[in-house]
C-alpha cells in the first residue's frame, strides 16, 4: 500500500487525532451591482499535514498541461515541451487574462483537483471554507476609525473561519493541532492584533485544538519570489476566493476570469444548496448528499440589517465571550443560500442570438 493509500485509511480509521496547517487569503472591499451592496471574503485551506506534498505534487503536475508530469526545473523535464517558463506562474485571479496558460492552469485546479480529487467520499485531501461579509448589513462604526476599520472586522471573522473550520470539518476528532497557520502578505502583517491574536483566542476558547505556532506566518503568493512550496496553497485559496467572487458578483467583462466562475459553479450551486427545512428542525439540500459535506464550505453574514443592539450582542467585537448569542447567531445571522449571478456560457450565447 503506498504513502497516500495508507494515509486515507488512518484518516478514516483513527478520529483520536489529525494535524493540520491552513493557507488564508481575503477579497477586500467588492459590491454587488443588483443593490450596490459592499462585501468582503475571508478564505482558508485545511490541509492535513500527511497529504501535503501530496496535493503539492498534483497542483504542480497539473501545470504540465501536455503531460500532467512537472518537474521544478526545466532541465530536467523528460518532455522538453517548451512550456516549462510560461507554466510556471503565479495562478492569480485578478491576473488570469494576462496568460492562457494561466487560465487553463486554474481552471485545472478547480476542476481536476477541488472538484473531481480532493473531496471524493474516502479521500478528504483539503478543506474549504469560505466567509462572505455582507458590510452594508453591518454596524461598521463598532469597529473603530476608519483608517483601521476593514483590518479590526478582517481581524474579528478571520478568527470565525479558523474557529468555525475547524469545529465543522473536523468535529470528530478528539484532538486537533495546528502546525502553522500562513496567510498572503498584505496589510494584515502591519495590525497591532492580527498576526497573533485568532490564535491566542482559539487557545483560550477550544479545548481540543492547539497551535504550534504563536504567530500568522505571511509569505508571497508568488513562488519563485518566496522560494516555498507553500505558496501554491496561498495561489489556490486565492484562486477559489476569486472564481466564488465572479459567481456571486458577475464583476468583470473579462472572458477568462467569467471562465474560472464557470469552472466552479457546478460545484457552488451544490455547497451553497442547504436551508432549513420548514419546520426548522433539521437542515437540507443536496449539500448533505454530496462529497462537499464537512469538506467545503462557503457562508455569509448577516442575513439581515443589524440593529446596534444586535451587533453588541452577537457580534463578539471585543473579543468578550457572548454568552447564550451562539445559537441566535447561527440561527438568525449566519446563512448558506445566495443567488449565483454568473451565467452558464450557452445562456449568454442564446441572449446574443435573441
Amino acid at each position: 500500500m503506498d504513502d497516500l493509500s495508507e494515509g486515507f485509511k488512518n484518516q478514516n480509521a483513527n478520529k483520536d487525532k489529525i494535524k493540520l496547517e491552513i493557507y488564508s487569503d481575503e477579497i477586500n472591499r467588492v459590491k454587488v451591482s443588483i443593490d450596490n451592496s459592499v462585501w468582503m471574503y475571508i478564505g482558508a485551506l485545511f490541509v492535513p499535514i500527511e497529504f501535503k506534498d501530496y496535493c503539492l505534487t498534483t497542483l504542480n503536475n497539473l501545470r504540465c498541461v501536455r503531460h500532467g508530469d512537472w518537474t521544478d526545473e526545466e532541465s530536467e523535464c523528460p518532455h522538453q515541451c517548451g512550456f516549462h517558463d510560461r507554466n510556471n506562474t503565479e495562478i492569480h485571479y485578478k491576473d488570469m487574462h494576462r496568460s492562457n496558460a494561466r487560465l487553463q492552469i486554474a481552471k485545472n485546479w478547480i476542476t481536476q483537483f477541488m472538484i473531481r480529487e480532493s473531496c471524493q467520499k474516502h479521500r478528504k485531501l483539503v478543506y474549504l471554507n469560505i466567509l462572505g461579509l455582507n458590510l452594508s448589513n453591518m454596524n461598521l462604526e463598532l469597529f473603530g476609525d476608519d483608517t483601521d476599520r476593514d483590518t479590526t472586522i478582517y481581524n474579528r471573522f478571520y478568527r470565525s473561519v479558523l474557529k468555525g473550520g475547524i469545529g465543522y470539518f473536523f468535529k470528530s476528532y478528539e484532538r486537533v493541532t495546528v502546525h502553522k497557520i500562513y496567510h498572503d502578505k498584505g496589510s494584515q502583517e502591519s495590525h497591532e492584533l492580527f498576526p497573533w491574536h485568532s490564535i491566542y483566542r482559539i487557545g483560550l476558547e477550544s479545548g481540543n485544538v492547539s497551535i504550534e505556532e504563536d504567530k500568522i506566518e505571511f509569505i508571497d503568493s508568488d513562488h519563485r519570489k518566496s522560494g516555498m512550496k507553500e505558496s501554491h496553497f496561498i495561489q489556490l485559496i486565492d484562486l477559489l476566493l476569486g472564481a466564488t467572487y465572479s459567481c456571486l458578483h458577475n464583476p468583470s467583462e473579462r472572458k477568462e476570469k467569467k471562465e474560472v466562475g464557470r469552472a466552479f459553479k457546478p460545484a457552488l450551486k451544490t455547497i451553497l444548496d442547504r436551508k432549513k427545512a420548514h419546520d426548522g428542525n433539521y437542515m437540507e439540500g443536496s449539500y448533505y448528499s454530496s462529497n462537499y459535506y464537512r469538506t467545503q464550505q462557503i457562508s455569509f453574514f448577516p442575513k439581515k440589517k443589524m440593529r446596534l443592539d444586535e451587533s453588541l450582542s452577537q457580534l463578539d467585537v471585543y473579543g468578550s465571550q457572548v454568552e447564550g448569542a451562539k445559537k441566535t447567531r447561527d440561527e438568525n445571522y449566519f446563512y448558506y443560500e445566495r443567488p449565483i449571478l454568473l451565467n452558464d456560457l450557452s445562456q449568454c450565447n442564446l441572449a446574443r442570438w435573441f
